[in-house]
């Protein structure tokens, strides 16, 4: 007989992989020393989510918050964190950047046995070439802790005009990157090196004596937009989050007219950003050294508030920000031109946005079968056969990890003889179950032989699947031996084994 119980509501532990100590971080780019030619930079922030997969994990956990954000760094509405500048160089005749960010954000779950601390994003660009670095410590129960300084967490591609900019303000917005081995090890191998982490955006800018830039905004994407809609990103620098007493800046979209402060009815969309605001879809927070980061949801045609149609096609329109509340104070204005993607006369295309919620599965186990007959030998022999297949579903959307290992009772008759279990042996097998869709397939692996006489008397692994490569279907099976001992009675023998997935 076999029975089988489900990992739901039994699991025990995270697989952890083994974690190594990480030392001095070997650096992708060059860095300057204290005394080498660049500007301070003043001013300025770094938005980046690490990997939204992650973020979805860990806020499915127990931690109180899951995810949290302190010294400076803010959640953003769509769950990406924003870094304050703190600091650094940048040489405008080389491009060479230190760009120093501070703030805090704290991943927990403590019913997975790991806290991940992230702090103080780098970003360093020589040569062409681009990393991220950070603070990172790892605290947890199941591996050694880990503690770095500065480590190169990421690589970052970076373009021609990918940082770019104007006079002593720097911008990149949505640059790709990728995860390095020190990244991997110090965020406790849940994505191998060179995975694909979030783009990441920054912008600093550079002034004498600490002083305030004066208002930048960048925008992306800011020509050949959809005509028919789209939602741009809108990241500014250099604003002054106390002035007017502290009532912030409007971020809106739509042309520029006459004393556009008190014309706003004209606008398609605005924002309202200010050093208090939570953000929702009407706000967005303005950060304490003047940075700020949201969206605008726009089209090229719409009705104004005064029924009037606009077409930013035929007029051109623009990412504005202004101080709020109808203030005079024009110090807090810019303008920003937006163009739209031209529609071909006699055609076009016809966009629909899909949108779908994945709300997680279950990790499970099935049997093909509850029996298995062996069949009848004499002592001394060994009786083979089958194991009914068991059936792993790993469905949750974590690649969190399983195994599923076997334990099998004493054979006992109805005539009072017994066969210890040790003498049930085994050889597994496994493989992956395509299911058809499209997606990286997981990795299974089948458990070692044990041989009758040192079998399943205590539990063996039938097959395990690995952190980071466990989602999928999966079907594992094995080859029974039981040896008979010259001692055995004859007679009907039963035993249970018993299959647990966790």
């Amino acid at each position: 007989m076999v029975r089988s119980r489900t990992g739901a509501g039994r699991w025990r532990s995270l697989r952890w992989a083994a974690v190594a100590l990480l030392g001095a971080s070997a650096a992708l780019v060059g860095t300057a020393p204290a005394s080498a030619a660049g500007a301070d930079i003043s001013t300025g922030s770094l938005t980046w989510g690490f990997k939204s997969s992650f973020r979805s994990y860990v806020n499915t956990g127990n931690g109180n918050p899951p995810i949290a954000a302190s010294n400076g760094a803010s959640i953003n509405s769509d769950g990406t964190f924003t870094f304050p500048a703190k600091g650094g160089t940048y040489d405008a005749g080389t491009g060479a950047i230190n760009a120093e960010y501070g703030g805090t954000v704290v991943f927990s779950y403590p019913a997975h046995m790991f806290t991940i601390t992230l702090a103080n994003p780098t970003v360093a660009v020589s040569g062409g070439t681009a990393a991220l670095k950070a603070d990172v410590d790892l605290a947890t129960t199941a591996a050694e802790p880990v503690s770095v300084r500065q480590a190169t967490i990421a690589t970052i591609a970076v373009t021609g005009a990918n940082p770019g900019g104007s006079g002593g303000t720097v911008t990149a917005t949505d640059l790709a990157a990728t995860l390095t081995a020190e990244g991997a090890s110090a965020f406790n191998g849940f994505y191998a090196a060179g995975a694909a982490l979030d783009p990441l955006s920054f912008t600093f800018s550079t002034g004498g004596g600490g002083e305030p830039a004066g208002p930048a905004v960048a925008v992306s994407p800011s020509t050949g937009v959809d005509p028919a809609g789209a939602t741009i990103t809108v990241e500014g620098s250099g604003f002054d989050p106390e002035a007017n007493g502290a009532a912030g800046v409007y971020v809106s979209f739509g042309p520029k007219v006459d004393e556009h402060w008190t014309n706003a009815g004209v606008l398609q969309v605005t924002k309202w950003v200010n050093k208090t605001n939570e953000p929702t879809e009407a706000r967005d927070r303005l950060q304490a050294d003047g940075t700020f980061r949201t969206t605008l949801p726009i089209s090229a045609v719409y009705t104004d508030r005064t029924g009037a149609q606009v077409d930013c096609t035929q007029v051109q329109c623009y990412v504005i920000t202004f101080a709020a509340r109808g203030s005079a104070d024009r110090s807090q204005d810019t303008f920003t031109p937006v163009t739209f993607r031209s529609t071909p006369v006699g055609g076009g295309d016809a966009d629909q946005q899909i949108t779908a919620t994945v709300t997680g599965g279950a990790l499970t186990l099935g049997v093909a079968g509850s029996t298995v007959a062996l069949p009848a030998v004499s002592n001394g022999q060994v009786a083979s056969g089958a194991l009914n297949t068991a059936t792993v579903a790993d469905l949750r959307g974590t690649n969190a990890g399983w195994s599923l290992v076997g334990q099998v009772s004493d054979f006992t008759s109805a005539g009072g003889g017994s066969i210890d279990a040790d003498n049930l042996g085994w050889v597994p097998s496994a493989s992956v179950v395509t299911d058809g869709l499209a997606g990286a397939p997981g990795v299974v692996t089948p458990g070692a032989t044990a041989a009758p006489g040192a079998g399943l008397g205590t539990a063996r692994a039938l097959c395990t699947s690995a952190s980071g490569a466990s989602n999928g279907t999966f079907g594992c099976g094995a080859q029974l031996n039981l040896g008979i001992p010259a001692s055995a009675p004859a007679g009907d023998y039963t035993a249970v084994l018993t299959l647990t997935l966790s």
